[in-house]
């Protein structure tokens, strides 16, 4: 989940199915992430938010702080390392806050969980994917024909 702060109204949540690390978490749940170009590891913006230059460490005062809870567990963490460095299990829950760090995701983790099999994944563009391979397969199956036929005129 992830908690803009100040420079969104609401916070917003994903799922991801099997992330190798917070940082995948985040990209899987549909959120784009923007690390800072100096620090490996250190999330610049989320979803291009906040507006700034991601070359150096953001500024103390206001970052993107990561904060995690396991499965069942009623508050959240803040996680002891950065988001290319954790582990996800199945069930635990990942939240992002924009602020100064000190205030978890605006969400408590099992109202996380909640929303989350509530409201029904999308589908993120898997049926353009079929109809495009099935209109490549239809004209590789034309020109096989074709060229069958034409071997046999010949």
């Amino acid at each position: 989940m992830v908690d803009f702060g100040s420079l969104a109204s609401d916070p917003a949540t994903g799922c991801a199915a099997d992330p190798r690390s917070g940082l995948d978490a985040l990209a899987q749940a549909g959120f784009s992430v923007t690390e800072v170009a100096s620090i490996r590891g250190m999330v610049c913006r989320i979803d291009e938010l906040p507006e700034t230059d991601c070359g150096g460490a953001p500024p103390a005062k206001e970052y993107w702080s990561y904060w995690r809870a396991e499965s069942g567990d009623a508050e959240w963490t803040y996680s002891t390392v950065g988001g290319s460095d954790a582990r996800p299990e199945a069930g635990d829950v990942e939240g992002w806050s924009f602020g100064d760090g000190s205030a978890p995701p605006g969400l408590a983790p099992a109202d996380v969980a909640v929303a989350e099999t509530a409201e029904p994944v999308e589908d993120q563009g898997g049926s353009f994917t079929w109809l495009f391979a099935v209109a490549a397969l239809a004209v590789i199956g034309g020109l096989v024909i074709w060229r069958l036929r034409r071997e046999r005129r010949a």
